[in-house]
């Protein structure tokens, strides 16, 4: 660190390098965002430069210095984009960090991802300044939802636009039923509020399928888009098959918005030929079917086909009854609680 002291950084003319991760909207097949990640010369953390602020009692300075570049940022994003970064509420409440917003032009694209950590001293200051801040344009996010308690208390305090899901709750998703539950509640109590969830480091196809089905409707992680150094708009590998998966997710009570990609098992096609399933097949009647066959098949998956008779996928037979206990459990809707 002695070879470039946070005293130059801040002091150098320019401002420091951001590297931006897209963020995808699933419903539409598209990039919808980005996030902004500060990178500063040698291979150091940026924490390690802010620690190095700190002790030079630079840290508003430096703070200031990145919420600047952001801001900047925010002029070459491709249309129809926002762009977030993380900051601690404490941060927007210090003068050069204030004077930095206060002199932007528009901030109706950028988002402020809030890391969960305001004492109760400071809860009315940063309120007060959350409200300013909107009124000039900016939404806010809550990051690492569901990790523990105090990041939901946190939520209901600084009421965001978006939350973004733990990477830990995320990963494996498609495997673990008390994960899949666990989502299915926070969507229920997102969609209350008005608030969008984002899905963190989404690294399978599977996991989308998932999330897809949970009704998550954006993502960010490797399987979406690595960091890159511009805002040039990106290429979305999975654009077309997540469009085609939320197309048929309009359709909750037939067995294509519960379908898994997956081949049939060698050997196993002319048994499952005539026990297959249509995706228009509402759910109701494919498990009375399903309960229907034979005791050592009954639990099996259910092989799904398209209109022209080609395999479509599977769906596994946990999911659903998972499907319909949720159909039997889902409240009218109520609209969005104020």
């Amino acid at each position: 660190m002695s070879s470039t002291p946070a005293a130059q950084l801040v002091d150098r003319r320019g401002r420091c390098r951001l590297v931006y991760e897209p963020i995808a909207d699933l419903a539409r097949g598209s990039i919808c965002g980005y996030e902004a990640v500060e990178r500063f010369p040698g291979a150091i953390a940026p924490e390690d430069w802010r620690t190095a602020a700190l002790r030079r009692g630079l840290e508003p300075d430096f703070d200031a210095f990145v919420i600047d570049a952001v801001v900047h940022a925010c002029e070459s994003l491709p249309d129809g984009c926002f762009l977030s970064f993380n900051a601690r509420p404490a941060t927007l409440l210090r003068e050069p960090v204030r004077r930095v917003l206060a002199r932007a032009e528009a901030l109706d694209r950028l988002v402020i991802e809030l890391v969960p950590r305001l004492t109760r001293r400071d809860q009315a200051r940063f309120l007060a300044c959350a409200a300013d801040l909107r009124a000039a344009g900016v939404r806010f996010a809550v990051d690492h939802v569901g990790g523990d308690d105090g990041v939901l208390r946190f939520t209901g305090v600084v009421r965001p636009v978006l939350a973004k899901l733990d990477p830990v709750l995320v990963a494996d998703v498609d495997r673990l039923p008390p994960k899949r539950a666990l989502l299915y509640e926070l969507e229920r109590m997102a969609g209350r509020f008005g608030i969008t969830l984002v899905a963190l480091g989404v690294r399978r196809v599977e996991e989308v399928d998932a999330l897809m089905r949970l009704r998550v409707p954006l993502m960010q992680g490797p399987l979406i888009g690595v960091r890159a150094k511009t805002l040039t708009p990106v290429a979305f590998a999975l654009s077309r098959y997540t469009r085609e998966r939320a197309a048929a997710m309009d359709q909750p009570g037939s067995l294509a918005a519960l379908v898994e990609v997956a081949s049939e098992p060698p050997g196993r096609e002319p048994a499952r030929r005539a026990e297959s399933f249509h995706l228009t097949d509402g759910l109701a009647a494919a498990a009375q079917r399903a309960l229907l066959r034979p005791r050592e098949r009954r639990f099996d998956p259910l092989v799904c086909r398209d209109a022209s008779g080609d395999h479509a996928g599977i769906v596994p037979f946990e999911r659903l009854v998972e499907a319909l206990a949720r159909a039997a459990d889902r409240p009218p809707p109520s609209g969005v609680v104020e």
